[in-house]
């Protein structure tokens, strides 16, 4: 068997880490499937940049160790590579991250609204800050058990972080496909976004703490705020 009868594009369409083909001008020329999900979270002129700020001087390849984070995306280094003028590609390496499992004392479950402690959150935020809110969210989300107390605070300190910001963009919804593994089950995901012009970071690892405690998980950028609740059924 020689090498010419291995499909290779196969390979990197199925690979696991994001490649993208940028041409001289920054559009696309070639993405495989794991780039297509990257470019539902992160912007790609913003990442032609990346290759091109990191490119090596002469043809060939470079990689670099460098911390990307768009949502849940975590990735820790980049190889650029490119042998014409024509053409810059760009692949990108997931961070590892463990298979994280939940384990959740029942006996502090309580059937929860979680629209509702988001109002509760928002108002308490609106008595003493004066940023636009824009809110986005569904209101017919069912009922779920979590521990009351421990994700008001996680909500409360969530909106704090982003005190200096002029306008809060905030969206609360189910998002179909992801879960959260609790006690050996599956969880369907509910995922609030707030996205600002300024956050805060002093109090991230508290929020991770918190998030911790009801099975949710954090996700920290410069600008935004995401928090994926386990939907457990009341």
């Amino acid at each position: 068997m020689n090498t010419a009868s291995i499909d290779f594009r196969f390979l990197v369409e199925s690979d696991g880490s994001p490649l993208l083909v940028f041409n001289q001008r920054g559009h696309i020329l070639y993405l495989n499937d794991s780039a297509e999900i990257l470019l539902g979270y992160a912007d790609y002129k913003e990442l032609f940049q990346i290759a091109l700020a990191h490119a090596p001087k002469d043809y060939g390849t470079q990689t670099v160790m460098m911390e990307l984070h768009y949502h849940q995306l975590q990735f820790y280094a980049v190889t650029i590579a490119y042998n014409s003028e024509e053409w810059i590609a760009m692949r990108l390496y997931y961070r590892p991250r463990l298979a994280e499992e939940h384990k959740l004392d029942s006996s502090r479950l309580r059937e929860t609204d979680l629209n509702l402690l988001l109002d509760m959150a928002i108002g308490f935020y609106r008595l003493e800050h004066q940023g636009k809110i824009r809110l986005m969210s569904d209101r017919d989300l069912p009922t779920l058990l979590t521990d009351q107390n421990n994700a008001s605070r996680l909500l409360r300190k969530a909106l704090e972080s982003f005190k200096e910001s002029e306008t809060l963009d905030i969206t609360l919804r189910m998002i179909p496909g992801e879960y959260i593994l609790i006690d050996g089950q599956r969880h369907p995901v509910i995922r609030l976004s707030v996205r600002g012009n300024l956050r805060q970071r002093h109090e991230d690892r508290a929020m991770e703490e918190l998030a911790e405690s009801i099975g949710a998980a954090p996700y920290f950028q410069e600008d935004e705020l995401t928090l994926d609740f386990p939907f457990i059924p009341a």
